[in-house]
């Protein structure tokens, strides 16, 4: 490319004050510098840019053509020096999240960052948390929201949001009527799981390991709504995070049961990322409106 960027930034100032003069004044040039550039543009596309009319130079038809394309350039070029120069966050950044991180927990934060960083893009990727943990730990994303905990010396861990699991049934379930249930009572419930490895399952397992001996597993899925809809169509009990079932908790469509103290599921979410890596600055910006949210 033969044009530079200050030839093209005269032409715009040209095009919008009509004036070899005043355009000089504005960029801190000579009359004779803002002309040669002018000049030396329309002699590399082969065309006139401007027409003389009066004392004004309008732009012609070729010019007007170039006009937006011009702008839009310039203002890239903008873009690129003051992210460049570190006065501005711009660029990609890709998390993991946990299917419940992601549909119910990080949405709002992401809204929020990405009304104040408008040049910065978010994906992310979903997955039970030993699936984060591995795409954290494989370099696949910057970094992971996860349910469970990580042993791995290759992942630093940052303790994040509280949560606990809830059981829960629908309103007109036996153990919802009576309005207590005793371990045996559960053990003698149909249940409706998260899928083994998810971070609510492993949970679960923890905290009834050995009481409920006899569990009876009428369906497991991999994602919260469908446990949602057959609990609430009386298939059976299940258990999820309270900030999962918060919308049909209020409005009565399920029921949290009451259990043993003992049994009670708190929990702690946390943000993972490879111990050895270096965030991006859009990535550690995120990293750190997410840290915020505790």
């Amino acid at each position: 490319m033969q044009y530079t960027l200050k030839q093209l930034s005269v032409f715009t100032t040209v095009a919008t004050l009509e004036s070899t003069t005043a355009a000089a004044r504005e960029l801190s040039l000579s009359q004779s510098a803002v002309s040669s550039a002018i000049q030396q543009l329309e002699s590399q596309i082969g065309q006139k840019l401007f027409d003389r009319i009066g004392r004004q130079l309008k732009l012609n038809r070729v010019g007007a053509s170039l006009s937006p394309a011009v702008t839009e350039l310039l203002a890239h070029a903008e873009r690129l020096n003051l992210q460049l120069k570190g006065e501005t966050i711009a660029g990609t950044v890709c998390i993991g999240a946990s299917y419940t991180i992601a549909n119910h927990i990080i949405v709002d934060t992401m809204v929020d960052f990405q009304r104040e960083h408008a040049n910065v893009d978010i994906e992310i990727n979903s997955d039970n948390s030993p699936g984060i943990i591995d795409a954290v730990i494989e370099g696949n994303v910057d970094f992971g929201l996860i349910e469970s905990s990580v042993d791995d010396p290759r992942v630093l861990v940052e303790p994040w949001l509280e949560d606990e699991l809830v059981v829960f049934a629908s309103p007109d379930h036996p153990l919802v009527r009576q309005g207590r249930a005793s371990v045996r009572e559960l053990e003698r419930a149909a249940w409706v799981l998260r899928e083994l490895g998810s971070g609510a399952r492993t949970v679960f397992n923890d905290t009834f390991r050995g009481a409920l001996a006899n569990l009876q597993i009428a369906m497991e899925f991999r994602h919260n709504e469908p446990i949602k809809r057959a609990v609430a169509k009386g298939v059976g009990v299940g258990c999820l995070s309270a900030r999962v079932l918060e919308r049909e908790l209020v409005d009565g469509t399920l029921v949290a049961l009451k259990t043993p103290k003992e049994r009670k599921m708190p929990r702690r979410l946390a943000m993972i990322r490879r111990r050895d890596s270096v965030l991006s600055a859009p990535a550690q910006a995120f990293w750190q409106q997410c840290l915020a949210m505790r």
